[in-house]
């Protein structure tokens, strides 16, 4: 069964098309991704912002093409944290009809079932605790599963996004805005470890931030080479130290891109005081996530 599955998230949109059989993805025809930043200002007016939605427009009208082109059997948006904080949110319902892409908004607790279904759809094996970080624009997904089955998950508002509108004034970044950042974070991953009481074994970590962070240290993006990478505890520590001495711009001339560079600093907080907390010294990267799950749930459904 052939299906297009978007996930319209509150920094980037993504649209997966693929082949699902037997529950398994066997084949992907195209992978597409923009960054959109549908979350602007909504932490702060609980409405999207009208230029977010103009984004949107634009970028699902390009998803749409794609999507004639391979005639699925199937389409499914899923939006996430920004379109459920948001009183106007039927402004992206009417884009999506008007494009006739139907569109769901995820409750947290199902975001965190169809990311975790989607993050370890490429494993042929699983760790006995995993835990699965998913760092969005407006929230972060934790998962933890064990054999293929979530025992516990938590969507906590420590979104990239989010917290940079709150957080980060200026870039380069003073101390002061750092250690303010590092410390909310902090308190919110502790208190979802302090509900779990559990022993990882293994973190894998999605979306946006992990899969840029191990192209700028590859060189280039590559999904092969970044699917399964290593980042370690003390390389994330590096990473924070240079780029809160750097613009938005010194961090493009790294190889941040555009819409990533400027919300970077927080995802790498987040992923290095989940380290700290979880008492791990690497994580692993995965390029599947959310839209992987989506498909998943598609063809379930059907």
């Amino acid at each position: 069964m052939k299906i297009a599955a978007l996930d319209l998230g509150s920094n980037t949109f993504l649209c997966l098309i693929c082949e699902v059989t037997d529950h398994k993805i066997t084949q992907i025809y195209s992978d597409e991704v923009d960054v959109v930043r549908l979350g602007q200002d909504v932490n702060k007016t609980k409405r999207l912002h009208p230029d977010a939605l103009i984004r949107a427009k634009n970028t699902l009208t390009q998803f749409k093409k794609t999507i004639d082109l391979h005639k699925p059997d199937a389409i499914l948006a899923m939006a996430t944290s920004a379109a459920r904080d948001s009183e106007n949110k039927e402004e992206l319902f009417k884009i999506c009809r008007d494009l006739q892409i139907p569109l769901e908004i995820i409750p947290g607790h199902k975001e965190a079932q169809i990311t975790f279904e989607g993050s370890i759809s490429g494993l042929t094996a699983t760790h006995s605790n995993q835990l699965i970080i998913d760092i969005g624009g407006g929230s972060t997904e934790y998962i933890l599963g064990q054999n293929r089955a979530i025992l516990f998950s938590q969507s906590l508002n420590i979104g990239c996004v989010r917290l940079t509108e709150q957080f980060v004034k200026q870039q380069p970044t003073p101390e002061i805005q750092i250690q303010e950042l590092t410390q909310f974070i902090h308190q919110q991953i502790l208190d979802f470890k302090n509900k779990t009481q559990m022993t990882i074994n293994e973190v894998l970590a999605v979306a946006g931030t992990p899969t840029t962070l191990a192209a700028v240290e590859i060189g280039y993006f590559d999904p092969q080479k970044i699917d399964g990478y290593v980042i370690t505890r003390v390389g994330l520590e590096k990473w924070l130290e240079r780029l809160a001495q750097t613009s938005v711009e010194q961090k493009l001339a790294m190889g941040f891109p555009a819409g990533r560079a400027d919300v970077i600093l927080v995802g790498i907080v987040i992923l290095l005081e989940t380290l700290k907390i979880f008492n791990m010294d690497k994580l692993f990267v995965s390029t599947r996530g959310v839209r992987f799950g989506i498909a998943l749930e598609v063809a379930r459904r059907q």
